[in-house]
């Protein structure tokens, strides 16, 4: 594939324009002086280093997430509505990954429904994190203000992130009385936040909670336990006896989930306990992770974005000879299988194995995957599917630190300019 190697003077206006900082709106924070966490002082996930990024990808990453926001908020909200405000919080939630607030905020103001409120509570998490109490605090106002639509379910999630808020600002009797004592799911999730501020008195107690709630078998409650238990890992991963305690638990739990959140869980447990130097521990458990996945029949559009996950697992524990390794044979079956899988499907198998590039550092097989993901997410003859892969392009690019060359946005460019009529 082949692509014409000179930016037009529009793309050059586009790429400029975007990555100028806009002003903040009335609802958003004032200015970027302590109310951002700009990328430069961030950690970047840049070919699989910790290096602060530049100030031209600081400016790129800004500009690929203006497009990708703008890309999908053209979509008409009658009669898509729903996939408009996924696509706009996926983006939004990039911005938060990166510590671009000011630019979350802004588009946050931009969304409608219960996502909308979802965000601006997510906003404020992260401003509790930084102890900038005050701007947490109007975040959780802001967002139960917000009308969630027709969906209870979206309320309740609105209300459990704004109660974690409150969990990090220390007020745990105003977070337990956002979120009603019937939601038990969400209360789970609750708990599963204050494990970190809890007293080590307490923790015991904490995880027998996790335990009651696996053992109803009730799905949502049972993930709301064995998210408990990974942060109660996180928490206690120094003490034997209780991590022995948290990977049996996380162990006999995860196998009552769907076979992919199987996979991504021990992936999960693999990520915290490598973190804290386990990496025996971390590689049985990406090891699990593997044979679950290679032991199960995904649908071909499925199978290399969880293959990956597995992969880029195995490059951050350092072992990159059986990550690549990976990597070829999921591109190989994939390239193999594309033509069986639904156009509007296609793109984000390209997404998943370029982020695994990158994390290896071939910036040069990732560059060729994310061109292919820009062909694929293009065929579709309707403009939304359009919209949203080449918005999940962006997002993608822009968090896994990919600067694209010249040809890969003019080729953004002219997705973006088609997008209309029919949606």
């Amino acid at each position: 594939m082949s692509y014409p190697r000179l930016l037009s003077v529009t793309t050059f206006v586009m790429v400029a324009l975007l990555a100028m900082p806009a002003a903040c709106s009335s609802g958003s924070t004032q200015g970027r002086s302590g109310s951002e966490v700009s990328a430069s002082s961030s950690t970047a996930k840049v070919a699989g280093t910790s290096a602060a990024p530049s100030a031209a990808l600081t400016a790129s990453r800004t500009a690929l997430l203006a497009t990708a926001f703008t890309g999908v908020s053209r979509m008409p909200i009658d009669p898509h509505e729903r996939d408009r405000a996924r696509a706009q919080e996926s983006v939004v939630l990039a911005c938060l990954e990166l510590g671009f607030f000011d630019q979350a905020a802004q588009f946050a103001d931009q969304m409608q429904g219960w996502r909308q409120g979802n965000v601006i509570a997510l906003l404020g998490q992260r401003y509790a994190a930084l102890g900038q109490n005050d701007r947490a605090q109007s975040c959780a106002a802001r967002a139960l203000l917000v009308d969630p639509g027709e969906s209870t379910w979206g309320k309740d999630i609105v209300a459990t992130e704004v109660a974690r808020i409150y969990v990090k600002l220390g007020d745990d009797s105003k977070a337990y009385a956002t979120v009603p004592a019937d939601l038990q799911a969400e209360r789970g999730r609750v708990e599963a936040e204050r494990t970190a501020k809890l007293p080590d008195a307490q923790l015991d107690a904490q995880a027998d909670m996790f335990d009651k709630a696996i053992a109803t078998m009730n799905f949502d409650l049972a993930r709301g336990g064995i998210d408990g238990y990974l942060a109660w890992l996180d928490r206690v991963i120094d003490d034997a006896p209780r991590r022995e305690r948290a990977l049996k638990a996380l162990s006999a739990a995860l196998p009552g989930l769907p076979f992919d959140l199987q996979v991504r869980g021990n992936v999960q447990s693999a990520d915290v306990l490598f973190a804290h130097g386990y990496k025996e521990l971390a590689t049985l458990q990406v090891d699990r992770a593997s044979e679950l996945f290679r032991a199960t029949v995904f649908l071909p559009e499925d199978t290399a974005p969880l293959g990956v996950v597995v992969a880029k697992a195995r490059i951050r524990l350092g072992d990159t000879k059986a990550g690549r390794a990976e990597l070829r044979r999921l591109r190989t079956e994939y390239e193999v299988r594309a033509e069986t899988i639904v156009n509007l499907r296609r793109a984000a198998s390209w997404r998943a194995l370029a982020e695994g590039y990158l994390l290896l550092g071939d910036t040069d097989d990732a560059r060729y995957c994310y061109a292919a993901a820009l062909d694929a997410g293009a065929l579709n003859p309707n403009a939304r599917p359009r919209a949203e892969d080449l918005s999940a392009t962006c997002v993608s690019m822009a968090v896994s630190g990919f600067m694209p060359p010249p040809e890969l946005l003019l080729r953004i460019e002219n997705i973006r300019a088609g997008l209309a009529d029919p949606w």
